[in-house]
């Protein structure tokens, strides 16, 4: 195992969680939480005693249907969910990323030992630490050396959904690769970061996927086929902050609405095909 990923297998939620918290009061009316969520573009929030002890979770799903109830003059207790999924600050993110995927959920409460609300963590949050180890930042002008690619380099990763234990492997990879070639640095951090956001895509909505890069002097070109739901409407999946994803990542969660505008923004020619109840490919080429 190398260093990605063994420093990826010792994070836990306290490495990565969110330690401003926004709740609210079981006192509050569901109108009071519903402009909360507007004014600070969340979508629920923790509901916390007067001892600051989490006792449930109002989401937007709580005001949409207290919404059309005509009810939003009732208060959150009489709305929000009572059995709460919690984790506790040392526990594994892998054990996280379990639930989201699991339930659907698109943030987790962390408590303490005694229940006091103590942070909170979202897709998103462990997505951008796990996209911190790729270390895009430390690719600069002293990686390039002269480019030596006189034949084609071709790479192939067998990508399966829901194990995060390994996800941005395939990306660290060729990363790897490209700074061994030589391959400019703006060239390479863009190259890793479409490798990752698709990667993390597979990882994520599919059963399974493989991605192939193949390497030449000209070009980078990688393509990336998983088995999985599809989506429904590719113009809208391209549009930045819609998620064909389920409500676990609506909150910005696993790039929610920003995975495949970012591929785009970091390709010099993307395509995507993709089949409801089959799955998706995509068709990347970053010129050198």
């Amino acid at each position: 195992m190398n260093n990605f990923h063994d420093s990826q297998s010792k994070l836990i939620i306290e490495d990565m969680m969110s330690t401003c918290v926004i709740t609210v009061s079981p006192e509050m009316t569901m109108r009071e939480a519903k402009e909360i969520m507007r004014l600070k573009n969340i979508s629920g929030m923790p509901v916390i005693d007067d001892k600051k002890k989490l006792i449930g979770i109002v989401t937007i799903a709580d005001v949409i249907q207290a919404l059309d109830d005509q009810k939003l003059d009732e208060k959150v207790k009489d709305r929000m969910t009572l059995n709460v999924c919690t984790v506790k600050p040392y526990d594994s993110i892998n054990l996280a990323l379990s639930l989201f995927r699991r339930y659907q959920y698109s943030r987790l409460p962390v408590v303490n030992d005694t229940n006091l609300v103590v942070g909170i963590i979202t897709p998103n949050d462990i997505v951008k630490r796990l996209a911190n180890f790729l270390k895009l930042d430390e690719i600069n002008e002293a990686h390039i050396s002269n480019m030596v690619i006189d034949e084609t380099h071709t790479l192939e990763f067998e990508i399966k959904g829901g194990d995060f234990e390994k996800a941005g492997l395939a990306a660290s990879s060729l990363k790897k690769k490209l700074l061994d070639l030589g391959i400019n640095a703006q060239i390479v951090r863009r190259a890793a970061i479409a490798a990752y956001e698709a990667e993390m895509n597979v990882v994520i909505h599919a059963v399974e996927g493989i991605l192939k890069a193949q390497i030449s002097p000209e070009k980078l070109l990688l393509f990336i086929t998983d088995q999985g739901p599809g989506i429904e409407d590719i113009e809208k999946a391209m549009q930045i902050g819609y998620s064909t994803a389920p409500d676990q990542i609506r909150e910005m969660g696993f790039g929610a609405g920003m995975g495949l505008p970012n591929i785009k923004k970091s390709s010099d020619i993307f395509k995507i095909n993709s089949t409801l109840g089959k799955g998706t490919e995509l068709h990347i080429e970053i010129f050198f």
